[in-house]
């Protein structure tokens, strides 16, 4: 009775964190960066989508995760927020491509004839979904942590060998998709790297994963 009493209300005090937290994350001062929980930054749990050529909206999202199933994605995934939110208010997150906890990303990355990309008009919506998102505390529902960064800093496309890289990078740090594509997907490795960190932390960098998205959705 003692023990489950006091889990729950750790548990309580997780999901208030990860409440309260959150929305102080927003970085007004970036000017390409903002992260936060969906509702503290103008998106719903649904998300915000990114039009694309796919011809349905349901191919919009793709999948950030553990391709080796190292048990090392959650840790990883901990780090890169660690510069704009304590990760002690995120829950447990899964690097399994299909379970409920993970990550979604959208995205519009736009090359010019030269392969060259165009970074005003390209832009990346990274949802991570924790085990606290659905959960109801004080009559607020949490919803996914959010970073979007408006614009990309730099890139290029190799329609011969179909190989791209795209960094976006502001004054918190850089993060790089760096993969290959085909008529149909669009897949690689995610890099990152922070320059900063909040409270308690250094600031980290690494691998934060393996992603794949529909090549109609991505790239343009």
């Amino acid at each position: 009775m003692t023990k489950s009493f006091f889990n729950k209300s750790m548990m309580g005090v997780l999901v208030a964190l990860a409440l309260s937290l959150s929305a102080c994350a927003k970085k007004d001062s970036s000017a390409v960066r903002v992260a936060g929980r969906g509702a503290s930054i103008g998106v719903t749990q649904g998300g915000t989508t990114t039009p694309n050529t796919c011809g349905n909206a349901n191919m919009n999202w793709g999948k950030i995760y553990d391709p080796n199933a190292s048990g090392q994605f959650e840790a990883q995934v901990k780090s890169f927020v660690s510069a704009t939110l304590d990760p002690q208010s995120l829950g447990t997150i899964s690097g399994n491509i299909s379970d409920k906890t993970g990550i979604d990303f959208s995205g519009s990355f736009q090359f010019d004839a030269q392969g060259r990309l165009i970074p005003a008009s390209s832009t990346v919506v990274i949802k991570i979904f924790d085990s606290f998102v659905g959960q109801v505390y004080d009559g607020k529902t949490v919803v996914p942590y959010v970073v979007e960064f408006s614009q990309a800093s730099e890139g290029i496309i190799d329609r011969t060998t179909r190989q791209i890289q795209v960094k976006f990078k502001d004054s918190y740090g850089e993060i790089v998709f760096q993969g290959q594509y085909d008529n149909n997907t669009v897949q690689g490795t995610v890099h990152y790297q922070n320059y900063t960190a909040v409270s308690g932390y250094q600031p980290s960098g690494g691998t934060l994963g393996a992603f794949r998205a529909y090549t109609c959705a991505l790239i343009k």
